[in-house]
C-alpha cells in the first residue's frame, strides 16, 4: 500500500478545543463563585459531553463510544462529590477532596482505568472517524489533473442488492465510522466524516448533508457521488474530478462486495493500512 498522500496535512484542531475550551469556563466560573460552583459547572459541561457521545452511539451503534460516554458519567459524579466536600454544612470552604482517602483511591483507580481503555480504542482506531482513509483510498487511484470541479452529483455505477443487504451495510460501515448514513424511503446516503468534523455534523452545524461529501445508493442499485468543494481543495494537486468521483464510488461498491461476501474484516484491513495518525 503506498504512503504517499494525496491530502494536505490535517489541521484541524476541533476536537482538542472542544475538551480544552471548558478549562477557561472552569477556571472563570471558579475564581467569580468558588471551586465548588466551578467544580459543578465542569460537571455540566462533562456531563454534556458524554450525553453527546451518548447521542452519537445511539446514531452509528459504534459500542466503543459507550466507554466515552461512561467515563463522563464517572467524572461527572465525581466532580460532584468533591465539590461536596469543598463546603462545610454552612456552604464554607474546606479541605482537599484527595484528603479523603477513599475519595482519591476511586478517582485514580477509575482514572487508570478509563485512561487505558480510551488510550487503547484510540491506538486501535475504533473511535476514529475514517474520512481522510476514504479520501486516500479514492484519491489512490487518480493521476490525472485538470478539469475543475463541479457540484453536480455524478453517476458511477450500479449495484445488485436487496434492502436487507443494503441495511446490513449501511449499519456496518455506521458502526466502524467508515461514514454517517442517512436513509430515506428510496436512498440510502453515505456521508463521509473526517476526524474532529463529526462535532459539526452531528449537531446540524455543517449545514445539510447534502452539501457534504457523499455516496448514494438508490432503490434501484444506482450508485451516485458528491464530492464537496471543501474536501476537493483539501487534495495537494486539482486531481481530475471525474476520476476523483468514479473511485470514490467505485471504493464503497468494492466495500460491499467485501462486506457482503463475509469480509467485512479486510475494509477495515484496507483503511488501517494506509497508517494515518490515529487523530486525522
Amino acid at each position: 500500500m503506498s504512503l504517499v498522500r494525496k491530502l494536505k496535512p490535517d489541521r484541524n484542531i476541533t476536537g482538542a478545543l472542544v475538551p480544552l475550551s471548558m478549562l477557561p469556563i472552569f477556571g472563570l466560573t471558579s475564581l467569580i463563585f468558588g471551586i465548588p460552583i466551578g467544580l459543578l459547572t465542569l460537571a455540566v459541561m462533562v456531563a454534556l459531553i458524554g450525553l453527546f457521545y451518548l447521542y452519537v452511539f445511539i446514531r452509528t451503534w459504534n459500542v466503543f463510544l459507550l466507554v466515552l460516554s461512561a467515563d463522563c458519567a464517572f467524572f461527572v459524579f465525581m466532580l460532584v462529590i468533591a465539590s461536596g466536600k469543598l463546603k462545610d454544612t454552612e456552604g464554607n470552604f474546606m479541605a482537599n477532596p484527595f484528603d479523603s482517602t477513599e475519595f482519591a483511591l476511586a478517582y485514580f483507580t477509575g482514572l487508570v482505568f478509563f485512561g487505558f481503555v480510551i488510550i487503547f480504542l484510540t491506538l486501535t482506531r475504533r473511535l476514529k472517524w475514517r474520512g481522510r482513509e476514504i479520501f486516500e483510498l479514492a484519491a489512490e487511484p487518480v493521476e490525472e489533473t485538470g478539469n475543475g470541479y463541479t457540484s453536480r452529483p455524478r453517476p458511477v455505477g450500479k449495484v445488485n442488492y436487496s434492502p436487507q443487504q443494503m441495511r446490513a451495510y449501511t449499519r456496518f460501515c455506521s458502526s466502524h465510522l467508515i461514514a454517517l448514513p442517512y436513509s430515506t424511503s428510496k436512498n440510502i446516503t453515505l456521508v463521509l466524516v473526517k476526524n474532529s468534523e463529526e462535532f459539526g455534523r452531528l449537531l446540524g452545524l455543517s449545514g445539510d448533508y447534502r452539501d457534504a461529501t457523499w455516496v448514494n445508493f438508490d432503490v434501484d442499485g444506482e450508485v451516485s457521488v458528491h464530492i464537496a468543494q471543501k474536501d476537493y481543495l483539501d487534495y495537494r494537486q486539482p486531481l481530475a474530478f471525474d476520476q476523483l468521483c468514479t473511485s470514490l464510488g467505485q471504493v464503497f461498491i468494492d466495500f460491499f462486495d467485501l462486506y457482503d461476501k463475509g469480509e467485512g474484516v479486510r475494509v477495515i484491513d484496507r483503511l488501517d493500512d494506509l497508517k494515518i495518525s490515529v487523530l486525522s
